[in-house]
């Protein structure tokens, strides 16, 4: 049963499944293709802020048939919970929240994909469970911030913008398509509570420390919208730092929702690099 009071009745594509997990002072919604033609293992991908699980209905309709696709809508998007405490909403939960939802449907090992966010969550995942991760793919991502003043400066941005959500109500349930928060794919409602939002902003998005790209072992490939100019450093960044880096793949044309914007390079793209990991 969804225990969210946002839009929580999407309809699940043909063989997927649409449960929720209560955990850790909330319930999280998590979309799981359980496809029997999985032979190349699990991705488990992660949205980036605003966005929810249909962030990736390309993707997920592109690699389920070889792949198991687990998507989530982390707490405080969509239809997860939004809890009333703001200490429920760090970047060490999400990514505990990421565990659980693979502990709950016995995935011990994946490729971890995350959007902005998303991207930053599942590199932090790596740093603390890298023997669960056997790839990351990171689009539209930063690395979080090395220096003090360049964390504080985002943290600030944040507090404006958690500001505004608060200003509107934290009760207020708004529909994701038509205010533009995030993007979504197919043609389901996406609902948000402002709590949810602007919770998320001042906790879990709260002063980003760097995770050091040269400590990840794992390969990895770094894909970036070609008009995304506040994550096309940090993509560079980040190849030219880890070891085993592909990219960064400039995606033509694309904003910073590259894989939203044009699924079908994005696809093409992150399918190569799959395929080397099988070769």
């Amino acid at each position: 049963m969804c225990r969210n009071d946002a839009a929580c009745s999407m309809p699940a594509p043909k063989g997927a499944t649409m449960p929720f997990l209560d955990a850790f002072g909330t319930t999280l919604y998590y979309r799981d293709t359980e496809a029997s033609a999985a032979q190349h293992g699990t991705l488990v991908l992660v949205h980036g802020f605003g966005d929810s699980a249909m962030l990736w209905t390309e993707q997920v309709q592109h690699f389920s048939d070889r792949y198991r696709v687990v998507t989530v809508d982390m707490r405080g998007h969509a239809r997860s919970g939004s809890p009333e405490d703001l200490g429920l909403y760090t970047q060490d939960q999400v990514v505990e929240d990421l565990r659980a939802v693979m502990d709950h449907l016995d995935v011990e090992r994946a490729v971890l994909g995350g959007h902005s966010l998303g991207g930053y969550t599942v590199m932090r995942f790596y740093q603390r469970y890298p023997d669960r991760v056997d790839a990351l793919i990171l689009s539209g991502t930063g690395p979080g911030y090395r220096r003090l003043d360049g964390a504080r400066q985002w943290t600030e941005m944040n507090e404006i913008a958690a500001a505004e959500f608060e200003a509107r109500g934290l009760d207020t349930i708004v529909d994701a398509r038509a205010e533009r928060i995030g993007r979504h794919g197919g043609s389901e409602p996406v609902q948000h509570r402002l709590r949810g939002l602007a919770y998320v902003r001042r906790g879990v998005m709260r002063m980003p420390p760097l995770v050091d790209p040269s400590e990840i072992a794992a390969p990895l490939i770094v894909l970036v919208g070609e008009n995304d100019q506040g994550f096309r450093n940090a993509s560079e960044y980040m190849v030219a730092k880890a070891p085993h880096a592909t990219g960064p793949i400039v995606i033509e044309g694309a904003t910073h929702w590259a894989n939203f914007d044009d699924p079908e390079t994005w696809n093409a793209a992150v399918d190569e690099f799959l395929a080397g990991l099988t070769d």
